[in-house]
């Protein structure tokens, strides 16, 4: 099998990326859009796994 390189100008890739989003199911498009978003937010805003505990001790009562 051998492996070929395509080249393509930017409408004619924006033209068929059209053409396979429009061909699936919009409940396939709403999980890949899910996806998408989940993993903007671990990059863009650092997603904690779990949450993070935290003492603070802000004095010390005197008797």
């Amino acid at each position: 099998m051998q492996k070929g390189i395509t080249i393509t100008n930017h409408k004619k890739q924006q033209a068929s990326d059209r053409v396979y989003w429009q061909a699936q199911s919009p409940e396939f498009r709403l999980d890949v859009l899910e996806k998408l978003r989940l993993e903007a937010g671990k990059f863009l805003y650092a997603y904690p796994g779990r949450l993070q505990r935290v003492i603070k001790v802000t004095g010390k009562q005197q008797r």
